[in-house]
């Protein structure tokens, strides 16, 4: 059973990783080829782990002839379902899927918002797809969508080899060194980074040491290095370069935060606080979207209002004070990671969906 993935790029990214690592997790009788719109670092990845992948780049960001060389190489390829990853490559795919009789699976809802700008074009793509698979029931309310045999929930999953090169530190509850904060996100302005810096600000000036690290790219991140300038100064805030691999910095972290502007954005299933709970870190994390279908508030982390700088401090504060807590926190959060947000279950989720597809396109053939 040939499935194509077609994707609108293969940068960095959460949604790459997802996608690179279901792609080489599937087994026989299935068999994966990626088509993009874009070249990027995980083409490597792919290819390493032996998956076939094609690039149709674009000229430029308007580009529609690509998707007349994406149905030629979907032709030669020869699917028996095309799985999407984005708006983009859902509304190119859609003709050929609809000449062809290819079900298409749209995994396009990966957030816990739906965008007013672009609700007309995502709303249609999910509307004109057999299957529908979001990485959170928060996304699937977001665009209205019941769950159903057409259109399902199937989580993120963490990979646990990632782990094997990474120091994790035994935390000792009774030492008494600074806490370090770390929170690792794009920067731009759907995570909200002021708040990040507010609290940074707000515990500069308590007794005991606080140290927050901002590891992220973006188009933010130059003005969030200027306004934190005071601050990088005193020794409160880093923004080390992170690389493609943010594990070992995150796991020399003692919280793990995840700050989201609920005004424009809301999370899915984020890989953030994944990576946070993977490494023992107790999360505290904006409460919208998919947040807490990933946090257990009180258990494995602390769901926080958006936008309150008081709720976040005091948050951070109460962790500070009781390092034991924190601790067990992050251990919870680290069996939750170890038992729920499997690479097997992520497979078997999209495996179930597949084959609904294919099932309700074989009845109505018939």
């Amino acid at each position: 059973m040939r499935v194509l993935m077609v994707t609108n790029g293969l940068g960095n990214g959460g949604a790459e990783r997802q996608l690179a690592l279901l792609a080489e997790s599937l087994t026989e009788p299935w068999s994966v080829s990626v088509l993009s719109l874009a070249d990027g670092p995980y083409r490597q990845v792919l290819k390493e782990a032996g998956v076939d992948v094609r690039v149709v780049p674009r000229r430029f960001r308007f580009d529609i002839t690509p998707a007349v060389r994406m149905w030629h190489v979907a032709s030669a390829i020869g699917p028996d379902i095309v799985h999407s990853w984005d708006w983009m490559s859902t509304a190119a795919m859609i003709p050929f899927c609809r000449a062809r009789k290819v079900p298409l699976l749209d995994g396009t809802i990966r957030r816990g918002f739906l965008r007013p700008r672009r609700s007309l074009i995502d709303r249609m793509g999910v509307s004109l797809a057999d299957a529908v698979v979001a990485n959170s029931r928060a996304g699937l309310a977001a665009y209205g969508i019941a769950e159903s045999t057409r259109a399902t929930v199937v989580y993120n999953a963490f990979d646990p080899v990632r782990l094997e090169n990474v120091d994790l530190p035994i935390r000792d509850v009774a030492s008494s060194r600074g806490m370090v904060v770390i929170m690792a996100a794009r920067m731009v302005p759907d995570k909200d980074w002021r708040l990040f810096l507010a609290a940074a600000r707000a515990l500069s000036r308590d007794v005991r040491g606080w140290e927050f690290v901002a590891v992220g790219v973006g188009s933010e991140r130059d003005a969030l290095m200027a306004e934190a300038g005071d601050l990088i100064g005193a020794g409160v805030v880093r923004f080390p370069a992170g690389g493609p691999e943010v594990l070992p910095i995150v796991a020399a972290a003692d919280i793990g935060v995840l700050l989201t502007d609920a005004r424009t954005a809301a999370e899915g299933c984020s890989n953030s606080i994944m990576e946070y709970m993977a490494c023992s870190l107790p999360v505290i994390c904006t409460d919208s979207g998919g947040n807490r279908e990933l946090v257990d508030d009180g258990v494995t982390g602390l769901l926080v209002a958006p936008g309150d700088v008081d709720a976040l401090v005091s948050a951070l504060r109460a962790l500070g004070r009781d390092p034991t807590r924190a601790r067990n926190m992050g251990q919870e959060a680290s069996r939750r990671i170890e038992t729920c947000f499997t690479i097997d279950a992520m497979v078997s989720g999209f495996v179930a969906s597949y084959q609904s597809a294919l099932g309700a396109r074989a009845r109505s053939r018939s």
